[in-house]
């Protein structure tokens, strides 16, 4: 969870998501449009696709949950967001990266600095390490560490 760690939020949070064997992507907390917006990004192990049900179910316990707790973990006002990554999610911890390698995912991964004369490279991830990955792409193979990465997405291919 790269942009926002609340320990409190995740207290309240986790057992729901162990409960109803959610995978937990992503929690942020951040300003849109001048109001502060909790994100929290849920999907199913092991490759599933999170129905719309699934999601209404979960909205509907961190609710529950956050309407019952003494001290709300987010102080202030705030809109909460709940919703799956998407086909096309984001990829910033290494644990995402592993995820995406181990379903065979195709993804775009965007440099800070050109590599070969590019910045943007498509491909499989052909190895993972606690510093960075190998992607195949069609031309060439790409070594970088995971500072080198700008952003990084699955590559939604149809």
């Amino acid at each position: 969870m790269a942009q926002a760690k609340n320990q409190a939020l995740l207290e309240i949070l986790n057992p729901i998501i162990e409960k109803q064997g959610l995978l937990l992507w992503d929690l942020n907390i951040k300003k849109v449009g001048g109001q502060k917006t909790v994100e929290v990004l849920v999907d199913l192990p092991d490759h599933q696709n999170i129905s719309m049900a699934q999601i209404t179910e979960f909205t509907q316990l961190v609710n529950e949950a956050l309407d019952d707790v003494a001290v709300d973990p987010v102080p202030g006002e705030y809109m909460l967001d709940i919703a799956s990554p998407g086909m096309d999610r984001s990829l910033a911890e290494p644990w995402h990266f592993a995820w995406a390698k181990d379903g065979d995912l195709a993804v775009t991964v965007a440099l800070f600095a050109a590599k070969d004369g590019q910045k943007q490279w498509t491909g499989q991830i052909t190895d993972l390490n606690e510093n960075g990955l190998s992607l195949q792409s069609d031309q060439a193979k790409l070594d970088v560490t995971f500072d080198e990465i700008a952003k990084a997405i699955v590559a939604v291919q149809f």
